[in-house]
């Protein structure tokens, strides 16, 4: 099991027990998950256009790594993600894919 895959699972058993996983895992509550990922993301945007600092933008990051990575170790513990697909070893799948692209996927921005 990888480092990133051990910290998800952390994530997720303090999510758990801090009763953020308490209601039914439906489509609505992953919907729900996933716009409060997209909040976060949000509120990096606000840090640093309101100039909050490098500290502020750097906790907002790590809120956006926390929601993402609770909602996968979530996800793998209700059996929609098999366990099997440690999100360390994706992730540097992933790495690997896309460091062979061209640039820009052949996009202008």
């Amino acid at each position: 099991m990888s480092n990133l895959q051990c910290v998800a699972n952390d994530i997720h058993a303090t999510a758990k027990s801090k009763g953020f996983w308490d209601d039914q895992v439906d489509p609505n509550f992953v919907l729900a998950k996933l716009a409060l990922i997209a909040s976060e993301v949000s509120e990096v945007l606000e840090a640093y256009r309101k100039e909050m600092g490098a500290e502020k933008i750097a906790e907002e990051f790590a809120d956006i790594l926390i929601r993402t990575l609770d909602l996968y170790a979530g996800l793998q513990e209700e059996g929609i993600i098999p366990v099997g697909l440690d999100i360390g070893s994706v992730l540097n799948m992933k790495m690997d894919v896309n460091s062979s692209r061209p640039i820009k996927h052949g996009n202008l921005i």
